[in-house]
C-alpha cells in the first residue's frame, strides 16, 4: 500500500517545525526529522547531508521507531539481509558515532542512546513529521461533531499536508522500514477519508472531488473512499459519474476477489438511482471518525511466530459467534502482546475505531467501570456525552452495538470487570486478556496460548542477538532457551541482555542460570523483572491457592503427577486435585503437550514460575545443584 504521492505543493523550508505544543516551543526546535517521503533532516530549515546509504538507513529504521529500543541485531538485517559481515556490529557502531556527530554535535548523548533493548532515537513530536502527523489526526478526534465538519476538515488538512510521497521513498525494501510504512499508510487513508468526509459534509464537494479520485483509484477497492468519491460526485452535479464509480467498484470486487459491494455501498447506489436527495454522509450516519481511532499500543519490531493463534482469533472476531475471544496463558506468555499485533492487523475489518483498554491501574487494582467507559465515549466521540451523565454505560453499550469497533481489554482478573463494557448484540468485537479462564463469560471463544516452540524460540533470540552468534553455538543457544521454558517474555528478557552481554560466550551464559534465583535474577530489562510479575499472580490467588503454590516449590522439577503433588501438599489426591484445577485456572499450571509417564495424569508449572515457587519454599539450589538445567535439558531435547 502507498499513501497519496503528492498531497499537495511542496511544504516550506521551516514547515517541518510546527507541531504538537505551542508554535515558540515548534520554533525553537533546531532539528527537523522528515520521513513522510524521502528521508530528510533539516536543521534550522536547510538540508543536512545524512552521509552513506548504509548510514541513513541505520537513521531510517531507528526513526521508524522513535523513542523505542531497535535491536542491534535488527539494524544488522536491515542492513545486510543476506551475508552481514563479520565486522556489521562494530559497522553498526561506526554508523550510530557518526549520526550522533551529525545530530547531537555537543556530544550530550541525549539524541541517540544505547540502552539493553537496543539503539534509541529521541525525538519530540514538533522534531518527526510522522509524530506531529499521528498528533494532529489524534487531535481531530476530539471536534468530531456534526456542526463542526469544516474545522475537522481544516484540522486533518494540516495533518496531511506534512506528506510528500511516500514514506521514506527509496527504502521500503527494508522490511523494518516497509512495516512502518504500511501503518503509516493506513493512518494516512484513514485521516484522508476523514478530511474527505467531513470537506464533503461542509459542502467542499467541488474543490475535493479531483483529491478524493486520485486517492479512490490508488486503493479501488475501499469502499469508503468509494462512497465518498459517489457522495462528492453527486453533490456537484454529476450522478451519472456517481452511478459509474458504483459499476466500477462492482466489476472490479468480482473479478478481482469475487465479492459483492456492501450494504452501504449498495444503499447509496439506489438512493442515486431514485434520484433522491443523497445523505450528506456516506455512511448514512451522524457525521464521526472512522478508522482513525486506533490508540493501540505500538507493536513490537521482534513479533515472532503465533500464525495459528492469530488466525483462530481472527476468525472468531470475524465469524458469526459472539465476537467475544478470551486469550489466556500464564505470566509472560505473550496474551497482550499477541492480542495488539492483531488488532493491528484487522483496521480494515473495523472501521469504526480501535481501543485499547488497560484494566488496571498504575498500582495494579481494578479501574472502575464507570471512569473506563467514559474513557471509551469521549474516544469514540460518542455525540451528547458528558460526563456528568449518569447513563454512559447504556450510551456506550448502544454506540457499541451500532458501530464495528475492535476492543482489547487488558488485564482481567473477574467477569464483572468485562460485563459492563460489552454490548449485547452488533457487530464490534472484543479481546479481553486474562490469566484466568472468566468461565463465567459466555459465549466466547476461548485461546489459550502455547509455549513457543524451539524453532520460535531460536527466531525470536536470533532477533536479538543475530542469526551468526547462535550458528556459532546452537546447542548452549537451544539450552538458554529452554531455561527460560520457552517463555516469550523470557526469551525477549534473555535476548536484550545478551545482546548487551555481546562479549559473553552463549555457553558461559547458559552456565548463569543453573539455579532458580539466578535464572529469575537475568529475566529483567529496566523495569520489567520476571519476579515482580510472578508476585503479583500469586498475590491474586485465594490464600489455599497461594499456600499450596509455595509448597509445590518443593517439588523437585517443573513437571510432575497428581501423586507427587498430593506428597508435597500433604493432602489426598482428590483434595490436591481440586487445588491443582484452581492453579489451572488462573493459568499458575497447564498440562504439557507431552506425556511424562504414559499412565499418569502430569502437571506441567513454567520453569520460571516453578523457579519462583522454589525460591518462595526455600528449595532453590544452591552451589550449582540441578535446579532450571534438568528441565532445560530435557526441553531441548524435544
Amino acid at each position: 500500500m502507498t499513501a497519496l504521492s503528492k498531497w499537495s505543493d511542496p511544504p516550506r523550508a521551516d514547515a517541518g517545525r510546527d507541531g504538537e505544543g505551542a508554535d515558540s516551543e515548534a520554533r525553537a526546535t533546531r532539528l527537523s526529522f522528515r520521513v513522510l517521503g524521502p528521508l530528510q533532516v533539516l536543521e534550522n530549515g536547510h538540508p543536512l547531508d545524512i552521509g552513506s546509504r548504509k548510514q541513513q538507513l541505520v537513521l531510517a529504521v531507528l526513526l521508524c521507531h522513535p523513542n523505542s529500543a531497535v535491536p542491534v541485531a535488527s539494524l544488522v538485517d536491515a542492513l545486510w539481509p543476506r551475508s552481514p559481515p563479520r565486522t556489521a556490529r562494530k559497522n553498526i557502531q561506526v554508523y550510530i558515532s557518526a549520526l550522533r556527530g551529525l545530530l547531537d554535535p555537543a556530544r550530550r548523548g541525549d539524541r541517540i542512546s544505547h540502552e539493553i533493548g537496543g539503539y534509541v532515537i529521541h525525538v519530540r513530536p514538533a522534531e518527526l513529521d510522522s509524530l506531529r502527523f499521528e498528533h494532529k489526526a489524534r487531535s481531530s478526534h476530539k471536534l468530531w461533531q456534526g456542526e463542526q465538519a469544516a474545522v475537522i476538515a481544516q484540522e486533518l488538512a494540516g495533518a496531511l499536508e506534512l506528506w510528500r510521497g511516500p514514506m521514506l521513498d527509496g527504502m521500503q525494501d527494508i522490511p523494518l522500514v516497509e512495516a512502518a510504512a504500511a501503518r503509516l499508510d493506513r493512518q494516512f487513508l484513514a485521516a484522508f477519508e476523514d478530511w474527505a468526509e467531513a470537506e464533503v459534509a461542509a459542502g467542499g464537494a467541488l474543490d475535493a472531488i479531483d483529491r478524493i479520485t486520485d486517492v479512490a483509484c490508488q486503493h479501488p477497492f475501499r469502499e469508503r473512499l468509494r462512497m465518498l468519491q459517489m457522495t462528492a460526485l453527486s453533490q456537484i452535479g454529476r450522478r451519472c459519474e456517481a452511478l459509474a464509480v458504483y459499476d466500477d467498484l462492482r466489476r472490479s470486487l468480482a473479478r478481482e476477489l469475487g465479492l459483492t459491494p456492501g450494504e452501504a455501498v449498495l444503499t447509496l447506489y439506489q438512493s442515486l438511482l431514485r434520484e433522491a436527495e443523497p445523505a450528506p454522509q456516506p455512511s448514512a450516519r451522524p457525521l464521526r471518525r472512522q478508522a482513525a481511532c486506533c490508540p493501540l499500543p505500538r507493536e513490537l519490531p521482534v513479533f515472532t511466530g503465533r500464525e495459528e493463534c492469530t488466525r483462530l482469533l481472527a476468525d472468531a472476531l470475524n465469524g458469526d459467534g459472539p465476537r467475544l475471544a478470551v486469550v489466556t496463558g500464564p505470566v509472560g506468555i505473550g496474551k497482550t502482546t499477541l492480542a495488539v499485533h492483531l488488532a493491528h492487523q484487522l483496521g480494515d475489518c473495523f472501521p469504526d475505531g480501535r481501543f485499547f483498554i488497560p484494566l488496571r491501574d498504575a498500582n495494579g487494582g481494578a479501574r472502575a467501570p464507570d471512569e473506563i467507559i467514559s474513557e471509551l465515549i469521549w474516544a469514540a466521540a460518542v455525540p451528547g456525552w458528558s460526563d456528568r451523565r449518569a447513563d454512559g454505560q447504556r450510551m456506550w453499550r448502544q454506540w457499541l452495538a451500532e458501530h464495528r469497533a475492535l476492543l482489547v481489554l487488558d488485564g482481567a482478573r473477574r467477569e464483572s470487570e468485562v460485563r459492563p463494557l460489552l454490548a449485547g448484540a452488533g457487530e464490534s468485537a472484543v479481546i479481553v486478556t486474562a490469566r484466568p479462564r472468566l468461565g463465567g463469560l459466555e459465549p466466547a471463544f476461548r485461546l489459550q496460548v502455547p509455549f513457543f516452540t524451539m524453532a520460535e524460540a531460536m527466531e525470536l533470540l536470533g532477533r536479538h542477538i543475530g542469526a551468526r552468534r547462535i550458528a556459532a553455538d546452537p546447542r548452549s543457544a537451544e539450552q538458554i532457551a529452554a531455561a527460560t521454558g520457552l517463555l516469550p517474555l523470557g526469551l525477549r528478557l534473555t535476548g536484550e541482555r545478551l545482546a548487551w552481554l555481546c562479549h559473553v560466550p552463549l555457553r558461559e551464559y547458559l552456565a548463569r542460570l543453573d539455579s532458580a534465583p539466578a535464572l529469575l535474577d537475568e529475566l529483567t530489562a529496566g523495569d520489567v523483572a520476571i519476579r515482580t510479575l510472578l508476585a503479583e499472580a500469586v498475590a491474586d490467588l485465594p490464600g489455599p491457592a497461594r499456600h499450596a503454590f509455595t509448597r509445590l516449590g518443593r517439588v523437585p522439577e517443573p513437571i510432575f503427577t497428581l501423586a507427587e503433588a498430593a506428597a508435597v501438599l500433604g493432602a489426598g489426591e482428590d483434595s490436591a486435585m481440586r487445588v491443582l484445577e484452581t492453579l489451572m485456572e488462573a493459568s499458575i499450571l497447564t498440562t504439557p503437550d507431552w506425556e511424562v509417564v504414559a499412565h499418569a495424569v502430569a502437571y506441567q508449572m513454567p520453569a520460571v514460575t516453578h523457579a519462583y515457587a522454589r525460591e518462595l519454599a526455600g528449595t532453590s539450589p544452591v552451589g550449582g545443584q540441578p535446579g532450571a538445567a534438568p528441565a532445560a535439558r530435557r526441553l531441548s531435547a524435544r
